[in-house]
């Protein structure tokens, strides 16, 4: 419909709302909810009244978040995969015959675990290339593959040519795992320095060794299933095989909790930016009776049409605006002015 006015005769003049939708562009809004609740009945309750549980992609996400709830700490919806062993028995899932052995601030953001010659355990980046340490079945042994190989290499590996990356249940068996990396290497630098310098010099570094076993989890991931390649921890960390995330308003800074502890909240709502106009509709009744809502109904199909056809408006809502005598149209008499379509915010989001 070229411009804003719609002319076939003269006789009848009536206001048009259009609704123009921006479908492309999405503006993130977030509720505080003071409730306490885990981190699992916090997603629920989002989900239920608004959307989701807070997903944060960037600072400015970041910012208005920590605007909606000053001095709180509250959960948002960020979580760490649940860690599980390879071979994925439920004996060796199952939470009331778990064993660990992290060491000291383990573990950290990795995703995969690597054993040391001391038999501490160390979350890795998945990348990282280790030795690895498989379990045959056949055998009911762990047997040590002195080949550098990423977490998911070493896994296929294992799986062709043995069981899986190991499982460990027990102290017993860490200790049979860890004894099969080779010692730490220490290397001399002294010699190295005295031949280069001159002099005498006592020095010597350690090399430690480590090898894939098969504790892994899902990397972090955002309640509504997005990707998290934004992030923004802070200093304070706990330990946990199934961790979710929280924000401290104060710091802006993020940490984990156990997702079983009760917290307030914080959901979001995605909405979609709508553009409002009033046009004025004039045409004939002659044809038709405008009075009709089912012929009124079919005009504004009509028109929502050759919008889409003629000025590209992909997502368009359409309605009449009533006059003040309560009727759609208004006979239009003489020189009498026609009426003035007046404006509204009635479009509101999306």
């Amino acid at each position: 419909m070229p411009g804003s006015r719609l002319s076939v005769l003269l006789l009848v003049s009536g206001c048009l709302q259009v609704c123009d939708l921006h479908p492309d562009v999405v503006v993130r809004r977030f509720r505080f909810v003071d409730l306490q609740r885990t981190w699992t009945e916090a997603q629920t309750y989002c989900r239920e009244k608004f959307q989701d549980l807070a997903t944060i992609q960037n600072l400015n996400n970041n910012t208005e978040a920590q605007q909606a709830a000053v001095n709180s700490q509250f959960w948002i919806g960020l979580f760490n995969g649940t860690w599980r062993w390879s071979q994925d028995k439920e004996e060796d899932n199952n939470p009331s015959t778990w064993f660990e052995k992290w060491s000291t601030l383990e573990p950290g953001t990795g995703s995969c675990v690597s054993i040391s010659k001391a038999g501490a355990w160390y979350a890795k980046d998945c990348s990282t290339l280790n030795a690895f340490v498989c379990f045959s079945a056949e055998t009911g042994q762990h047997v040590l593959v002195d080949q550098k190989k990423s977490w998911p290499d070493a896994q296929a590996h294992c799986r062709s040519q043995h069981t899986d990356l190991s499982s460990i249940r027990s102290l017993e068996e860490n200790t049979q795992v860890s004894a099969l990396l080779p010692d730490p290497v220490q290397t001399d630098l002294g010699a190295f320095f005295g031949a280069l310098l001159g002099g005498t010099y006592s020095t010597s570094t350690t090399s430690t060794t480590y090898a894939w076993i098969g504790l892994h989890r899902s990397p972090w991931a955002w309640s509504d299933g997005s990707s998290a390649a934004y992030t923004q921890f802070g200093l304070l960390q706990s330990k946990g095989r199934d961790d979710c995330v929280m924000m401290d308003s104060s710091s802006s800074t993020w940490f984990w909790r156990p997702c079983t502890e009760n917290h307030t909240f914080l959901c979001n709502t995605d909405i979609r930016p709508v553009a409002m106009r009033t046009l004025k509709v004039r045409m004939s009744s002659a044809s038709a009776d405008l009075t009709d809502p089912v012929v009124q109904n079919s005009v504004l199909q009509q028109l929502k049409k050759r919008m889409e056809d003629e000025e590209g408006m992909e997502a368009v809502r359409l309605k009449w605006r009533m006059q003040p005598d309560g009727q759609v149209f208004s006979q239009e008499e003489g020189t009498a002015p026609p009426p003035v379509c007046q404006q509204d915010d009635a479009c509101g989001t999306a």
